[in-house]
């Protein structure tokens, strides 16, 4: 019989925050439960930090450039129009089609799910989370609880993945706020009810189960309106408030988590029917440099933009970097070519590999930046240019949800977003405290378990957390 997997998913917990309670014995229920089980202190998310880039590096071990899966939203040139996915777009159907028969869903089989974005297995929709996600209620912590409970008595699926939000929460109250602390706490208290019903459905230590956020978040006080910039700048943006076709307009700004911008631009011959080269965006007709104009705006830290095939360029104030790839070592290097590092790095110009680069910088400021926006523009609903804004700022729009106090946001490449942590006890997880990891590793692991290992082999995910044979 195969192991039975689930997936607990907390919506954008602040990874800091959690593994500081954990270790200080907040967290009685899990650090019992965990005992026995795996830690990783110091998992990184994928980048944007957004549940969609998360979900689909979950699934299928691949980075969202590569999933297609950049955010919630993106920019179609063939369709002339912004897609949304809580609106007019749906995930599984943007998600790489290379990679639908090797997600976990295809490799595990029998699933079941609430709160995925996309769609490949059945979903159970409990409008009544729903309405709780949206207040910011601590209610949803014991909803989801109780219904994932009953689906596992019920229907005894080989993998069942439920999220339970702390996004609203974490928005309006901080990162590390008394209200965040109150739903980790919250949890805490109700988990006993999970692995009551898991035993049950399952038998005792038959099932693996992990705990994960899919990112943290960045506390903000400033906000950058990339469209009214760019209208100040002369272009003529698509207004991201209506999704309808936009033939008229020349350019499109979108935030995503509202701390990541993808900007669109025409190109200046064939409008919106071919991308515009680096060539022009270093030199756009009337504007000139525009990795340059926007690294200069206030609110922007770092501009990437895709030189070639082999290379993206990374811009900020004080200086210009360049990450290059090299195709026949499978290694990356990152060198600075001009002013002050943009990443903040300080290290020596060299060839590593993704394992070397995740190693060297998973504590770093950016961590595995070097890897993660390289493949980033693999996507085609990849922007002409990615921002990352910059320490206590975000690309917030008036239009967007009207919090009562946005206090923090997502989606960029900071550490508080970018690092989060992992809890995993089954059969074959080792008792063992990891410095280190990638959030979607969580595949390799799943993979390796149902003996899937050829899969796993070819994704970017690195199994660390089985022993060698069954306990």
């Amino acid at each position: 019989m195969r192991t039975p997997v689930v997936l607990v998913w907390l919506d954008c917990v602040a990874g800091d925050l959690f593994v500081d309670m954990y270790r200080r014995g907040r967290l009685e229920n899990l650090a019992e439960f965990f005992e026995k089980g795996s830690f990783i202190k110091s998992a990184v998310s994928c980048f944007p930090t957004v549940s969609e880039s998360a979900e689909g590096g979950i699934i299928s071990g691949f980075f969202s450039g590569e999933t297609n899966m950049v955010g919630e939203r993106y920019f179609s040139r063939r369709q002339r129009r912004i897609k949304h996915y809580k609106f007019n777009a749906r995930a599984e159907k943007d998600f790489n089609p290379r990679l639908r028969r090797k997600t976990l869903d295809a490799i595990v089989e029998n699933s079941v799910a609430m709160g995925r974005i996309i769609h490949a297995c059945e979903e159970v929709v409990d409008l009544v989370a729903t309405r709780y996600e949206r207040e910011g209620s601590f209610k949803i912590v014991e909803r989801r609880i109780e219904v994932a409970s009953r689906i596992a008595i019920e229907k005894k699926p080989n993998m069942l993945f439920f999220t339970i939000s702390a996004d609203y929460i974490s928005h309006v109250h901080g990162r590390r706020g008394d209200a965040v602390k109150k739903f980790i706490k919250r949890f805490d208290e109700s988990f006993p009810l999970l692995t009551e019903a898991l035993d049950q459905a399952y038998g005792r230590n038959n099932y693996m189960l992990f705990v994960f956020s899919d990112h943290g978040s960045a506390n903000v006080s400033k906000h950058l309106d990339l469209p009214a910039f760019l209208s100040e700048e002369g272009f003529n943006p698509a207004m991201p408030d209506l999704l309808t076709e936009r033939r008229e307009a020349n350019a499109v700004a979108l935030s995503n988590g509202r701390r990541v911008g993808l900007l669109y631009f025409t190109h200046p011959e064939y409008g919106w029917r071919r991308r515009p080269s680096y060539k022009i965006l270093r030199n756009y007709p009337g504007k000139g440099d525009l990795l340059k104009l926007l690294a200069q705006e206030e609110g922007v830290e770092q501009v990437f933009a895709r030189k070639d095939r082999r290379s993206v360029v990374v811009v900020s104030e004080e200086g210009e970097g360049v990450i290059e790839y090299d195709f026949q070592s499978d290694r990356y290097r990152y060198r600075v070519v001009s002013g002050s590092d943009p990443l903040k790095y300080n290290i020596e110009p060299r060839w590593m590999s993704e394992e070397e680069w995740l190693k060297a910088t998973y504590d770093k400021e950016y961590p595995d930046a070097v890897v993660q926006i390289y493949n980033m523009f693999k996507s085609e609903n990849c922007g002409d240019l990615v921002l990352n804004a910059a320490s206590g700022w975000d690309f917030w729009e008036p239009w967007d949800i009207p919090y009562p106090e946005l206090k923090a946001s997502h989606g960029g490449l900071s550490k508080d977003e970018m690092v989060t942590f992992i809890l995993a006890k089954g059969p074959r997880v080792r008792k063992s405290e990891i410095e280190y990891a990638r959030l979607l590793d969580i595949f390799a692991t799943i993979a390796s378990c149902y003996s899937m290992e050829e899969v796993a082999a070819g994704s970017h995910a690195a199994e660390r957390i089985l022993s060698g044979k069954l306990d």
